[in-house]
Formats: structure tokens, C-alpha cells, sequence
């Protein structure tokens, strides 16, 4: 069943596509590693930060949204990962940046400092119905009452880099109308 919600989702997005901005594929600075379009390296986008109050910061957004009528999106990811920076950098484009501050309540929440580690605030993903994350970044898209949205496919992007960006766009969009 789990399987069936993903790709009915992802069928839903591919459709969406056609209606997003066109897919800009990653060019490669030195020593061939992706950076965004603004030229920034991936390694730049290091957002994740193990000394905040996550759960804190989680319940402001939520809070947030509820106020605005909007959304909650929860990046739980980490500064070692090259996809949780690679959509670290690509929230950071003008056309999501227009999306989120239309949209959602962005935070981003360090899932661990060392690489490959998952563990660190866990409190958040369980909170969200995973007790264990399988693979950085996990997006969580949460409702103003706390509720996940996309628990079917949350833990999709833990492949961002390679996602086209269209596809990122559509998928984000449409939570946003959920």
C-alpha cells in the first residue's frame, strides 16, 4: 500500500511538471561536484544546525502555518550529506524561495554531525511517525494542526540531489494545495 501512495504521488507530480518551471540540470564546479545555479557549492549550504532547539523550532513553524493558513515543511538532514545540502541549495533558488514564503514554514533540523549518522533529534521524526530516519534529508510537509501530509514520501528525498528540479517544484507545489 505504502509503495502504491508513493507512486500515485509521483505520478501526480510528473503530471504537474509540465506546469513548473523547466528543469535546469546541475552544472559541476571544481573537482566536478554539483553546485546550484547561483554557482554556490553544495558545501555552502550547511543549515543544519545540531545546537538548536529543533523541537522549539519545529513547534514555532507549526504554529506559524496555523496562524497563516499555510504549511509546515521539516527538513531533517545533515551538513555531511551532499542531498540534504543539494536541497538545502535548491530551496535557496528565487522560484522555491517564492514558493516557500507563499507556502510553508520552512525548518531545517540536523538528523546527525557525523557522517552517516541518523539519530540526532529523533524526538522530531518520531513526533512525525518515524522512529528511525532511513536516509537524509527526510521532508516532512505538516498542516497547521501538526499533522504529516506526506508521511508516504517523506523519505524520498533522500536522493535530492539527482531529483530533476521540475519534479521538486511540482512535488513541493502541490502540498502547498493540500
Amino acid at each position: 500500500m505504502r509503495k502504491a501512495s508513493i507512486m500515485i504521488a509521483m505520478c501526480c507530480v510528473m503530471t504537474a511538471c509540465a506546469h513548473t518551471p523547466a528543469h535546469k540540470p546541475m552544472e559541476k564546479g571544481a573537482h566536478g561536484k554539483a553546485k546550484s545555479s547561483h554557482g554556490q557549492m553544495f558545501a555552502d549550504y550547511k543549515v543544519y544546525d545540531a545546537d538548536r532547539d529543533s523541537m522549539a523550532d519545529v513547534d514555532t513553524a507549526i504554529a506559524k502555518a496555523k496562524a497563516r493558513g499555510t504549511k509546515a515543511m521539516i527538513v531533517m538532514g545533515a551538513n555531511w550529506c551532499h542531498d540534504s545540502r543539494g536541497f538545502a541549495s535548491r530551496m535557496a533558488k528565487p522560484t522555491f524561495q517564492t514558493l516557500i514564503q507563499d507556502n510553508y514554514e520552512l525548518v531545517y533540523v540536523s538528523a546527525g554531525t557525523e557522517p552517516r549518522q541518523k539519530d540526532q533529534n529523533t524526538d522530531v521524526s518520531k513526533r512525525f511517525g518515524v522512529d528511525q530516519i532511513e536516509g537524509t534529508p527526510t521532508v516532512f510537509i505538516v498542516n497547521g494542526e501538526g499533522e504529516v501530509l506526506n508521511a508516504d514520501s517523506a523519505g524520498f528525498w533522500r536522493r535530492a540531489a539527482s531529483i530533476p528540479t521540475d519534479m521538486s517544484y511540482a512535488y513541493l507545489n502541490m502540498y502547498a494545495k493540500k
